[in-house]
């Protein structure tokens, strides 16, 4: 029987082994799309960057369903990212607008882009946790419920308005000291 247990304890070994690795994946491909939406919200066009935000977030998810065996549809998580987006409509305003601030020259390019590129680190961090977590837990894109994940959503948005402040003032110190 002894033999037994430690099969069954080295197989759960094993498993967590595997579960933690492949959240490290998951965080560290949203880590880079996290940087790659901010560096997108850079972009002095306006309007342009959210289009390019929105196609991050959507080969975001492809990615995380790839990592989880997940199938994916370009479709559907399209819907799935409008709906929860949709849950934070103040922070998709202040995208909008601070998109369009680009208009203006000069001072309005810096701030517009300044302000989409937090926020889009934001939205980018929340949608990267939300999906984790759901595939995480044996989700597919068939059974993701918007509306179930609205208060998570806007929970890690708030996390990621932090992170997103923290990895700024971090790159800043950095480009100081080299």
């Amino acid at each position: 029987m002894a033999i037994l247990d430690s099969e069954a304890s080295f197989e759960e070994t094993l498993t967590a082994a595997a579960r933690a690795e492949r959240l490290v994946r998951a965080r560290s491909l949203t880590k880079n799309y996290i940087l790659a939406s901010a560096g997108i919200g850079l972009v002095p066009l306006p309007l342009a960057d959210l289009a390019g935000i929105m196609a991050l977030q959507i080969k975001l998810v492809h990615g995380l369903a790839k990592l989880y065996g997940v199938p994916f549809k370009e479709n559907i998580t399209k819907s799935l990212l409008a709906s929860l987006l949709s849950g934070a409509s103040s922070v998709i305003g202040i995208l909008g607008l601070a998109s369009l601030a680009k208009t203006i020259p000069l001072l309005g390019s810096l701030a517009g882009g300044g302000g989409v590129a937090v926020t889009a680190a934001s939205v980018t961090y929340a949608t990267g946790e939300v999906f984790t977590r759901h595939f995480e837990s044996g989700g597919t894109l068939l059974d993701f419920d918007p509306h179930k994940m609205k208060a998570l959503f806007k929970r890690e948005l708030k996390n990621g308005k932090t992170e997103a402040k923290t990895a700024a003032a971090n790159d800043s110190a950095s480009a100081k000291v080299a």
